[in-house]
Parts: C-alpha cells; sequence; structure tokens
C-alpha cells in the first residue's frame, strides 16, 4: 500500500507526495532481477531524430506508484499506453506516425541510464553529506537540470554523464538546448570503467559519491 503523505490540489494542479523510502541495498536487489535487451539494437533515423515525449514519465510514474524499478516491458508498454499505443507496427506520437520497433529500440537504449540516474539519486541521499537531495522530472526535461543539491546552504545542480561516445554526444545536445548560465552547474562526467556492475547494469559508487563532493568544494 502507498503510504501517501500528502495530496494538494492549487493552480488547477493536482500533486501526490508518498513516502518513497528505500535503501540502496533494496534497490540493487531490484536492479539484480531486471532483464535489458536493448544493446545493439537497429537505429531508426526517423525514430532517432524525433522530438517525443520524454521517456522518463512512464519510469517515474512507475516508479512512484510501486516503488519499484519498472521493468524494460512495463517502462515500455506504459509509454506506448501514454501517447495512444501503436497501429498496425507505427506509433502516433507528437503528430508524427513512427515505427513501434524503432520507437522501442530507442527507449530500450535508454533505460539503463534511467536506472543508473535513479540509483545515484539515492546513493546521494544515503551518503548523508548533503543537506538536500533533489530530482524533478519537470525540470530535467524543461529545463535540463539534473539533480539539484544543497551543500554548506549553497545550490547545485548536478549533471551525470558517462564518459562514452554516446554520453558525451547527448551532453552536447543538452548544452545546445537549455541556458545553464543562471544556475551553479557541476558537469559530472564519469569514466564506464570506473562503475560497477549490478546485474546486467553498471552504476556509480560511494567513491563516485566522494568525487563529487571534492568537485563540489572546488
Amino acid at each position: 500500500m502507498k503510504k501517501i503523505i500528502d495530496v494538494k490540489i492549487s493552480n488547477k494542479e493536482i500533486s501526490v507526495s508518498r513516502d518513497a523510502k528505500i535503501s540502496i541495498i533494496d534497490l540493487e536487489n531490484q536492479i539484480k532481477q531486471l532483464d535489458y535487451s536493448g544493446e545493439n539494437k537497429p537505429k531508426d533515423p526517423n525514430v532517432e531524430n524525433a522530438s517525443i515525449p520524454p521517456f522518463i514519465q512512464s519510469f517515474y510514474y512507475l516508479f512512484f506508484k510501486d516503488l519499484r524499478i519498472p521493468t524494460e516491458n512495463e517502462y515500455c508498454e506504459t509509454y506506448l499506453e501514454f501517447i495512444g499505443g501503436d497501429v498496425n507496427g507505427n506509433v502516433l506520437v507528437s503528430g508524427l506516425v513512427l515505427c513501434k520497433d524503432g520507437l522501442l529500440n530507442r527507449m530500450k537504449r535508454t533505460y539503463p541510464s534511467l536506472v543508473r540516474d535513479l540509483h545515484f539519486i539515492y546513493l546521494l541521499e544515503e551518503s548523508e553529506i548533503f543537506e538536500e537531495v533533489e530530482y524533478s522530472m519537470r525540470k530535467d526535461y524543461f529545463n535540463g537540470l539534473d539533480i539539484r543539491l544543497i551543500y554548506n546552504k549553497i545550490e547545485f545542480y548536478v549533471s551525470l554523464f558517462i564518459d562514452t561516445t554516446r554520453g558525451v554526444y547527448f551532453k552536447k545536445k543538452k548544452r545546445t538546448r537549455h541556458d545553464f548560465s543562471t544556475v551553479n552547474e557541476i558537469e559530472f562526467n564519469v569514466a564506464f570503467s570506473s562503475l560497477k556492475k549490478v546485474g546486467n547494469f553498471y552504476l556509480l559508487t560511494p567513491e563516485h559519491v566522494k568525487i563529487l563532493l571534492e568537485r563540489v568544494n572546488n
């Protein structure tokens, strides 16, 4: 049963907050059970270049609902439900008719980074180093701001990306879409070789939290 803390209706919007306490050990035990099939999937240029609703909506909706990381299939199927499903192997997204398989392949390639980001948020929380750790799906998508931290009463936004060709590409793309001049942003690039493997996924460790703290202090 959900542990609902508050339901708020304001300005014709409704928001629900719930207890989301879960330990890193429990989270990693969940991750060990997850499958991943997105590696080396073919890319559909029409899908890759399309501007479509964010995948994070279905991922974080399901995590909020069950306090459990959604499986790859749950995450993909819920997204398709959000946008209206599929017809004869195609999906209508933001007025575009896109190949369903191409869309699912793009979603599946994104899945590991969503799992890794969520795990890192909880890793930062559990460290108890920072006065506040906050993630906002809205700020992430609309403003390009990832994880908000308060340390020594100073606000920082941590932009985490992995030092791979794909990670660097998407970080550069994000820079072109958003203005970070008004915030205190830390670009936190992490070598893939420094990640630890948990099941089928590669995650950050408490050592990365220490490295981030050094960056914050500098």
